[in-house]
């Protein structure tokens, strides 16, 4: 690294440079996608869980793992699933007519001439349908499938139609839909018909294993930090703060590398103090975007109704709609619910909820822990 270069730079969205752990979910996928390519079938695999947990890059990963062994993978938008036009364009495809007949024109000058026609559009299925080669289709940020903007009724059904035939292997090749989202995904996606995932294939997505976590952070101390030294204990500050939080991680990661670089890689005691310093400062305004579009007594009243709960124990609906219609009516109740869900404030998991961070949690009950109204 020359004095002119900057400090390597760590992106906290997209594929990930250091890929530790996720080891049984990755298994998983593989077997589907050898199921699929054996038996010409297909399947919805979807992974959803809190912002911040690493969707987006196990997506890249699952997405890597599948082109290695011969499949075909395409990043696509919600819309891709309904609209041949937006599926054509993901798979790189210029549309060629299929002729279903003849037909004359008019030519100026001429007269008429016969043509080939195509009486009957492409569907998506149509498209699905070609090639022998096994497809992998990438949806992410899937808790908006059909609901931005909402869906006409005839648009519905084809996607219904499409889903349902991805998901029970009915293409005709092999098809397999990669999903990332929110923990809201499950939902958008029984809305459009698949209201069953197999085990294996639903995956809610929490926090690293302890290792997986302590490897991430090596790789990126020593080999773009180019650490000099010992980098366990940098290490076991920092993870003391990040919990097994890929966001948590690189919140982190980010200042050790501008420290690093700044001390021509020596792992100074006050550098860590300035990294665990600005490391806490950026997880901090990753909760103040969690909390970003409600209002104050909003907030409170979540907290409320998590605050008589150990960071480890989950609140039923019923008893989170019960703080939030002291103060709400019950519309507006589920709309602020469903909002913190959507947001990642609130997870869901076997029919209960909590907040998806122990850290974020305790934030909200120092910031917002005060009774409502008072």
């Amino acid at each position: 690294m020359t004095p002119l270069e900057g400090p390597p730079h760590a992106r906290d969205r997209g594929p990930a440079k250091y890929f530790h752990g996720r080891q049984r979910i990755l298994a998983n996928f593989s077997r589907e996608c050898v199921h699929a390519a054996t038996h010409s079938a297909g399947t919805i695999f979807l992974v959803q869980g809190a912002p911040g947990a690493g969707k987006t890059a196990l997506l890249a990963e699952c997405a890597k793992r599948a082109q290695a062994v011969g499949w075909r993978a395409a990043r696509i938008d919600p819309d891709a699933l309904w609209d041949p036009h937006a599926l054509r364009k993901a798979l790189g495809r210029w549309r060629k007519p299929a002729v279903t007949g003849k037909g004359r024109v008019g030519v100026p000058g001429v007269g008429t001439a016969e043509i080939a026609t195509d009486q009957r559009p492409e569907t998506t299925l149509d498209l699905l349908g070609r090639s022998r080669k096994p497809l992998l289709l990438v949806l992410d940020e899937a808790q908006h499938l059909g609901d931005d903007p909402p869906l006409a009724a005839e648009t519905v059904a084809t996607a219904r139609r499409v889903l349902t035939r991805i998901h029970n292997g009915e293409v005709g090749r092999s098809v397999m839909l990669l999903a990332g989202g929110l923990g809201t995904s499950q939902t958008a996606f029984e809305k459009l018909g698949i209201s069953r995932f197999e085990g294996d294939s639903l995956v809610n997505l929490g926090r690293l294993n302890p290792e997986a976590e302590r490897a991430v952070l090596q790789d990126w101390l020593t080999k773009d930090g180019r650490a000099k030294g010992d980098v366990m204990p940098w290490i076991d500050a920092i993870t003391k703060e990040t919990h097994g939080w890929p966001q948590h991680i690189l919140a982190y990661v980010k200042p050790a590398l501008v420290q690093l670089h700044k001390d021509n890689g020596h792992l100074t005691a006050p550098g860590l103090d300035t990294v665990l310093r600005d490391g806490t400062a950026r997880r901090i305004t990753y909760y103040e975007g969690r909390a970003a579009g409600f209002m104050l007594e909003q907030l409170r009243c979540l907290t409320q109704a998590l605050a008589d709960s150990t960071p480890d124990d989950r609140v039923s609906y019923s008893a989170i709609m019960e703080t939030l219609t002291r103060y709400y009516d019950k519309d507006e109740a589920n709309r602020v619910f469903h909002h913190a869900l959507h947001k990642g404030l609130l997870e869901e998991h076997r029919g209960a909820f909590a907040t998806p961070i122990p850290s974020m949690r305790d934030w909200l009950v120092s910031e917002y822990g005060n009774r409502v109204h008072g």
